[in-house]
């Protein structure tokens, strides 16, 4: 039985993230103590050179608004009382969902393979299995 999952949402596709969360609760609907942990992950903004052009606290407001982004999608898309973490880190994307599905000791990883209409895995999905030495449920 899962009671921590992770979820990997990607906020400029959040339709893939409806299925791993559509996933997770018809996996879980018995069991009413599982954490959903949902993440989302920015990557960084390239390097310094790049980010010497862009405003300051560009990265402060990014995050901002990918926390607010990330708050609306699971109050959508989970039920009432459903108990739910948001995580929002900024760096690689594999490293960050491993590194948080260690820290928070997940028993279980949902993500998708790829984008829609991509076939195969992405690289972060391909990373996180790798690398990861948690349960992962991968989606197409």
């Amino acid at each position: 039985m899962f009671k921590k999952i992770l979820i990997t949402a990607d906020l400029s596709h959040l339709e893939d993230a409806e299925k791993a969360v559509k996933t997770a609760l018809e996996m879980t609907k018995n069991n009413p103590d599982t954490v959903y942990r949902v993440m989302s992950v920015i990557p960084p903004f390239g390097s310094s050179f790049v980010s010497s052009f862009l405003p300051k606290n560009f990265d402060q407001d990014v995050l901002g608004e990918a926390n607010k982004a990330l708050h609306e999608f699971t109050k959508k898309h989970f039920p009432e009382g459903a108990k739910v973490q948001h995580i929002l880190a900024h760096g690689p994307v594999y490293e960050e969902i491993n590194r948080i599905a260690k820290e928070k000791n997940i028993d279980l990883i949902i993500m998708m393979a790829a984008r829609e209409n991509k076939e195969g895995l992405s690289s972060n999905t391909v990373k996180v299995a790798r690398y990861s030495d948690k349960p992962i449920l991968i989606l197409r």
